[in-house]
């Protein structure tokens, strides 16, 4: 059973990208002259040409099915992912050429939607018999005030992944047992575990929003502004301060990039790692690893509440302004059809969002995708939205980075210098 279909949590998040103060004074464009209907344009981040990009070669195969079985001719653009909204919000704002299908992730609607770059989708789907089908996983992160404005083709969120022999007993679940843990592992010459705990927001997300929410604090409070300095925050910055001092996790996590708390996995230097589902694109042998028992999976920690993992889902939107919408349907209708959903989201390694491609694909009965599916749908949580996201986390990520190496440092004024930086830079 698909459990994201009635349990998902709700929420979409907003990026500061789209700020586009340098765009102020600019009129809201109005729809642009119709393209061919034979001729769309599709922006996303990944690359068709790229050999080793699996979701690419997919991606690239059902692009030139669609040009084949349709008739129509797409004009593909790769947009790194963290430019995508930004060109897209600019584009819209300032008049210029916009495509007529974009892939989105759900932290990113509502402030694409702030930004006038969304176009709503109820009119354009509202003959379209698949649209009927999409589950709870889709609605929580594309339906906003009863409108629809995007379409999730899956959902992905946070996964911690062990060796099952070094967890006899399953992994720990809460910090006092990840304490314990962390001193029969070091004995063995292993690290407890091994994550991303760098200088970006990603770090945020992933490792460290869990354990705050879960401790009873917020990022962010109703209108986006920072409500970190808490001793709510404090309290996990200084049990992870005490972990990492106590070479439970390697340095690595903290002063490398995103994949290298995976290669000491990968090198057996660790006892677990957290990543996400989609920690199985970059992992090679972890599916199969998870499915012969080798490896578990577990989501979030205890912290003194209900456990927790960050969620993301992932999709397309038509832009404010397209061409051809009607080519953006016919895009969406071949894309969400439910053998290739299922051959998407397997690529991907999330869970599809409607019944159909869940029924088609290798959802039902696979260990790796049981247990994804029933840490979403128990434990996925979206982060607060703020209209300055990026940067606001960024400078949050800097300081808990700062606060792991200097151990001595008091958390709770360096949360706060933290939040007076953002106030002072963004909210004057």
């Amino acid at each position: 059973m698909n459990k994201l279909r009635v349990t998902l949590l709700a929420g979409s998040i907003l990026i500061v990208a789209l700020l586009l103060t340098a765009c102020a004074g600019v009129a809201a464009p109005g729809a642009q002259p119709a393209a061919a209907t034979n001729e769309i344009t599709v922006w996303s981040r990944y690359g068709l040409e790229d050999p080793a990009d699996t979701n690419g070669a997919v991606l690239k195969q059902f692009i030139a099915d669609l040009e084949a079985n349709e008739g129509v001719k797409v004009n593909y653009e790769q947009v790194a992912w963290d430019q995508l909204s930004t060109k897209l919000a600019l584009a819209v704002q300032s008049g210029g050429d916009v495509p007529d299908v974009v892939e989105s992730g759900s932290q990113h609607i509502q402030a694409l939607l702030d930004a006038g770059a969304v176009t709503p989708l109820d009119d354009l789907l509202k003959d379209e018999s698949w649209a009927a089908d999409l589950t709870d996983g889709d609605k929580k992160a594309c339906v906003i005030d009863d409108v629809r404005y995007c379409v999730a083709t899956n959902v992905r969120g946070g996964m911690t992944y062990y060796k099952a022999s070094a967890f006899p007993d399953g992994f720990p679940q809460s910090p006092e047992a990840m304490q314990a843990a962390c001193e029969t592992l070091k004995a063995e010459d292993l690290y407890t575990n091994s994550f991303f705990a760098g200088r970006s927001y990603g770090a945020i997300e992933i490792a460290w929003w869990p354990l705050i929410k879960s401790n009873g604090g917020s990022i962010f409070d109703a209108e986006g502004k920072p409500a970190w300095a808490s001793e709510e925050v404090a309290a996990v910055a200084k049990w992870a301060q005490s972990m990492f001092q106590n070479g439970c996790f390697p340095e690595i996590a903290v002063t490398g990039d995103f994949s290298d708390p995976e290669i000491v996995w990968t090198d057996g230097k660790s006892a677990a790692f957290g990543g996400g589902s989609w920690s199985a694109i970059f992992v090679g042998g972890l599916l199969d690893s998870v499915n012969a028992g080798e490896v578990a999976m577990t989501g979030g920690l205890s912290f003194n509440g209900d456990p927790h993992v960050f969620m993301v889902s992932e999709g397309w939107i038509v832009p404010t302004g397209a061409k051809n919408p009607a080519g953006a349907v016919s895009f969406l209708r071949a894309f969400m059809q439910p053998e290739f959903l299922a051959t998407w989201s397997e690529a991907q390694f999330g869970i599809p969002t409607t019944n159909a491609a869940y029924a088609q694909g290798k959802f039902e009965g696979t260990p790796f995708y049981q247990n994804v599916d029933e840490i979403l749908a128990t434990q996925g949580a979206y982060m607060q939205p703020s209209p300055y996201y990026v940067e606001s986390l960024d400078i949050l990520a800097t300081t808990w980075q700062e606060l792991l190496l200097n151990p001595d440092r008091d958390p709770l004024p360096a949360l706060q210098q933290a939040a007076d930086e953002v106030l002072g830079r963004y909210w004057q």
